[in-house]
């Protein structure tokens, strides 16, 4: 391979690319996509939960938070995961070549040991049987199949993108560090099974929390790295994967990887240098990401000639998610504030607006990039246009909209409450205010309904595209 192909500029057309790695990215993006509709499930469940009234209901047929919590959670972090790999597999059939035996094997083992773990640990939350942790609540039987699976994954990955590494555009370098910080911190995670570790709550508390920032930092890198290359694909301009900017957001998100967990340890014993450290760092990602964020929806725009690309919209409202979410983020990491909102809604409302402002615009962005191709390669240039009407246009507005009053609303009940409870003393039972008990649930589950009825239409729009070819696909694989 020749020192200007691995730069970067070997874009070939979806139906060019070797079948089996066809079939990978669809087969991705399908799982992706199935994993939002578990999300949102749990989601808007857990949301009626928080309704006083209905609570009752939930717990009589032996369901509660300790079920929809983990379910929301680890099928949040599957899909976006899966968005990233489904983005890594469209670049393999640009640079791939034709699979090898070994390729075809190590797919079908990935495939296979995630899609019994995405069933058993749907299945196993739903009947209350789980670990109780943050981000991996399954049992940890499960994990060796995800782990299988990611063994699979890196081996193939690296094995074509191995030679010539650091001469490759940055967003493979991102995808590579990524999928090693996410073996090293699932591995960290379950630690807990050590009985010395479990056995010191506080050890086991900085250790959970400093796996779960690593993994966050893993697959922060995934939708850094998706959004590069898509915008590079769009605009045909492989510049952007060499830029500085593109290495001041992997270094700053490197090192972020390693010390953000700080700032959601401010509770527990530790050196204030090190809070502040991880506070800083952070506060330069997001500053980063704001910049290539926009820097590449200029660059997309440009190339694009009709009015609307949902796509392209997709990619702006991340945008505009990633300057909201850095505000957000520099007034819950300040310390006194953060004690004062530290276990309330405001810190959900700031990572919802994270997950789904950021990585999700991002990775469905190129998720309707790649479906618009495949589509295109099949039925002619026209057929992509289903996925760039004005109706799709009302879905991404009206999406992002909801999205924005679901989490603004969990800011503003997360402040409330925690501004009330910082003037109780310490002897004190807190009490909020009571209007805010009554209408919290109320507003959260409300707001969340008409986010997820855009969602509903967003999938309903996807879904068809991304299984109409599955007999051909499969055939061909």
């Amino acid at each position: 391979m020749s020192d200007t192909t691995r730069s970067g500029g070997l874009w070939l057309p979806f139906e060019q690319g070797d079948p089996v790695r066809q079939f990978a990215t669809i087969m991705f993006i399908r799982g992706g996509l199935i994993a939002i509709v578990v999300t949102l499930v749990g989601g808007i469940l857990g949301a009626l939960y928080s309704i006083p009234a209905l609570a009752p209901a939930f717990q009589s047929v032996g369901m509660d938070l300790r079920q929809l919590r983990p379910i929301h959670t680890a099928f949040a972090s599957a899909w976006i995961f899966l968005g990233g790999v489904a983005v890594v597999h469209r670049w393999l059939q640009d640079y791939g070549g034709k699979a090898t035996s070994g390729d075809r094997w190590r797919l079908r083992v990935q495939v296979l040991s995630w899609a019994v773990a995405g069933l058993g640990i749907l299945v196993t939350l739903a009947l209350g049987i789980g670990s109780g942790r943050e981000y991996v609540g399954f049992h940890p039987a499960f994990s060796a199949l995800i782990l299988l699976g990611w063994l699979c994954y890196l081996w193939t990955f690296f094995r074509i993108a191995g030679p010539g590494f650091f001469e490759r555009p940055l967003y493979v370098t991102m995808w590579g560090v990524g999928m090693l910080f996410f073996v090293v911190t699932f591995v960290e995670q379950h630690l807990y099974l050590l009985p010395g570790i479990f056995e010191s709550p506080l050890q086991d508390l900085q250790v959970q929390w400093k796996a779960t920032g690593t993994l966050v930092g893993s697959f922060n890198l995934f939708v850094y790295g998706a959004v590069i290359y898509i915008g590079e694909r769009i605009s045909r301009d492989p510049t952007y994967g060499h830029s500085k900017v593109a290495y001041g957001l992997f270094s700053v998100g490197l090192l972020n990887s390693f010390t953000n967990f700080a700032h959601h340890t401010y509770h527990l014993p530790q050196d204030h240098l090190v809070k502040w450290i991880s506070f800083v760092v952070s506060m330069m990602e997001i500053s980063i990401l704001c910049r290539a964020t926009y820097d590449l929806w200029v660059l997309v725009r440009k190339s694009e000639a009709r009015e609307f690309c949902a796509a392209r919209g997709s990619f702006a409202a991340s945008k505009y998610w990633s300057v909201f979410i850095l505000l957000s983020a520099i007034l819950i990491s300040i310390p006194p504030l953060n004690a004062i909102i530290h276990g309330t809604y405001a810190v959900t409302g700031h990572a919802m607006g994270a997950t789904i402002g950021i990585d999700t615009m991002v990775l469905v962005g190129a998720i309707i990039w790649i479906l618009g191709e495949h589509i295109a390669g099949r039925e002619g240039p026209g057929g992509s246009l289903v996925l760039h009407t004005s109706g799709m246009r009302r879905i991404v507005v009206g999406l992002n909209l909801s999205v924005a009053a679901l989490v603004g609303w969990l800011h503003v009940s997360g402040v409330i409450t925690g501004v009330s409870r910082a003037g109780f003393g310490p002897d004190e039972v807190y009490v909020g205010p009571t209007w805010l008990s009554a209408w919290n649930g109320v507003a959260f589950s409300a707001t969340g309904f008409v986010a997820l009825l855009f969602f509903a239409a967003l999938l309903i729009k996807l879904l068809p595209i991304a299984f109409r070819y599955w007999w051909v696909a499969e055939a061909r694989a």
